[in-house]
């Protein structure tokens, strides 16, 4: 069974009937141990996705599902306040600018001790604070060493303000991580880190997902920055996923255009460092939320194109694929030649 579970998910971004709808019938399943690369350009909706997932209110932002179930139990059937504790008990995220995220009036140790989970009766016996105020600093200082941060000391007395956007983007992975979350949602986690950053943060979500049992959902732009860590893939394309499967199938065998398209140009960057064929590019722009085409939206820019694609297609699921395509590829084709 699933850990979180989610059908037809939607979003629609504006007020009452001028809403516009930027994730269009998302369903979505994140399973233990697991790390799941949602990838797809800006504007596609992953961020979005994220935010629903953890049903944040924002104004003139709506969500509606059939069905959201976090471990075998439907939170659209219980009360809110209590759907927001088991959410805040099971689910950390971290948004995409974590200088933004932090609390610019608190020094950095104060922000990890909030997040770490509390002992009941830690305010009724005031002889053992002095215990626990070493064994919180000795849990924030190692929380901070997985993240790949030496300096602790430094760290834990600063304001985020003080602090690097490198430091801050470990700090946010290392409160994350405080709470012991059973889902992190992570949204461009590695993008403004160097390599040797990326490659600690990308190793720690790794250990985090096959030792803690964590379930891990990374989003990224960058199939490059993750593709060998990620156990799964799932690519959204204007507000949809449009294709899913495990890392050995999506990158031997991608089944829509637009993975495919995304394969091929990582796989022309990485070849020998340097280009021996023209990088391709695909032709067109992402459409507009405001007027959206008809049928397949990624038929514009998609060289397989037919009459039929004028008709939205359907997201087949097979046994260990998942795609949406009236002309899928076959044998492993990577977007044939004009």
């Amino acid at each position: 069974m699933a850990l979180l579970d989610i059908r037809n998910l939607s979003v629609r971004v504006g007020p009452g009937r001028d809403a516009l709808t930027v994730v269009d019938r998302i369903s979505l399943t994140v399973n233990e141990g697991r790390i799941l690369a949602l990838v797809g350009a800006s504007g596609s909706g992953k961020s979005l996705l994220m935010q629903a997932v953890m049903m944040l209110r924002r104004d003139n932002i709506s969500y509606s599902a059939d069905r959201f179930k976090l471990d075998g139990e439907d939170l659209l059937k219980i009360p809110s306040r209590k759907r927001r504790r088991i959410i805040g008990q099971n689910i950390s995220f971290i948004m995409q600018d974590p200088r933004q995220s932090l609390d610019p009036t608190m020094k950095i140790r104060d922000q990890i001790y909030e997040v770490m989970p509390r002992i009941p009766w830690y305010h009724v016996l005031s002889r053992l604070k002095n215990f626990f105020r070493r064994t919180r600093s000795k849990t924030a200082a190692a929380l901070l060493h997985r993240s790949g941060i030496r300096d602790h000391e430094r760290i834990l007395g600063s304001y985020p303000a003080q602090l690097s956007d490198v430091e801050c983007q470990k700090i946010m992975l290392a409160i994350a991580l405080a709470s012991k979350p059973r889902i992190l949602l992570l949204d461009e986690p590695v993008v403004n880190l160097e390599t040797a950053s990326r490659l600690q943060v990308l190793k720690l979500l790794d250990r985090c997902a096959k030792n803690d049992r964590t379930a891990v959902v990374v989003i990224c732009n960058d199939l490059a920055s993750v593709y060998n860590f990620a156990d799964e893939f799932a690519f959204m394309y204007a507000g949809q996923i449009v294709e899913r499967g495990s890392r050995d199938r999506i990158l031997n065998n991608p089944r829509h255009p637009y993975t495919a398209s995304l394969i091929r140009t990582m796989l022309e960057l990485g070849r020998n460092g340097r280009l021996k064929r023209y990088l391709p590019v695909l032709s067109g722009k992402h459409p507009d939320y405001r007027s959206m085409p008809v049928g397949c939206r990624f038929g514009a820019r998609c060289r397989r194109a037919r009459r039929e694609c004028n008709r939205e297609p359907e997201m087949i699921i097979s046994k260990n694929e998942q795609y949406r395509c009236h002309f899928p590829l076959e044998d492993g084709a990577l977007y044939e030649d004009e």
